[in-house]
């Protein structure tokens, strides 16, 4: 034994002991995952990662990938090769339903026309759906009239969307007595929508004389179809 303040010596087995202490410090170090805090799971070709993971630079994917998770894109996303998606798994408003079809129609008898700019004898109130700011509108006015004014005449007809009648108007001569037929279609695109309605409208007139009202033979009908895009 050593006296007090001497070195005390090592005993025979010390080297033995040492190696076996290195040995199960190395068995340990291959047992245990280093990355445990970090979520990452190395395994036999592959690694496997549970958390979170900031990526601070450029990502490249060069083989192919799988998201079984919900994804939030807060930053533009350009998508250069083809995308397919399975039916029906979109449910955002502005993909599921990017156009609403519309068909409208009115129509009146017993109309009289006067000289003078066309002025409006039938008119659709369209309702614009919610979330729809355009609507591409084709629109057709037809009018059959009885030239009752006494004196061959002209009558005009036009349609006109939103306010606006694109291009000119459609006439014919009739003489005093005799019936006419009309047709004018037109279409706009039209912006700027924020719900409410729109007007299509109806306008007709004569050239020189009154066309009175004469029941079935002073008609005119209004039809058209709109698409209303986001």
């Amino acid at each position: 034994m050593a006296n007090p303040g001497q070195f005390a010596p090592r005993g025979e087995d010390y080297l033995v002991r040492r190696q076996q202490d290195l040995e199960r410090q190395v068995k340990e170090l291959a047992a245990a995952n280093v990355f445990g805090l970090t979520g990452i799971k190395p395994k036999d070709g592959g690694t496997d990662l549970d958390g979170f993971v900031n990526i601070n630079g450029p990502l490249t994917v060069n083989g192919a990938s799988e998201i079984n998770g919900t994804q939030v894109v807060n930053g533009p996303m350009t998508i250069t090769g083809t995308l397919s998606l399975p039916a029906g798994i979109i449910d955002n408003d502005a993909l599921s339903d990017p156009i609403v079809p519309g068909a409208y129609h009115s129509d009146i008898q017993n109309i009289s026309i006067t000289s003078g700019p066309n002025v409006e004898k039938l008119r659709i109130d369209v309702p614009v759906p919610t979330g729809y700011t355009r609507a591409l509108v084709s629109l057709t006015a037809t009018m059959n009239m009885l030239n009752n004014s006494g004196a061959t005449d002209s009558a005009y007809l036009g349609a006109n969307i939103n306010g606006t009648s694109p291009g000119w108007a459609s006439n014919a001569t009739a003489a005093a007595g005799a019936e006419v037929s009309l047709s004018n279609t037109v279409a706009l695109l039209v912006t700027g929508l924020a719900g409410g309605t729109f007007p299509l409208t109806g306008k007709a007139s004569s050239d020189v004389g009154t066309w009175a009202a004469a029941g079935s033979s002073s008609v005119l009908n209004l039809n058209a179809t709109v698409l209303f895009l986001r």
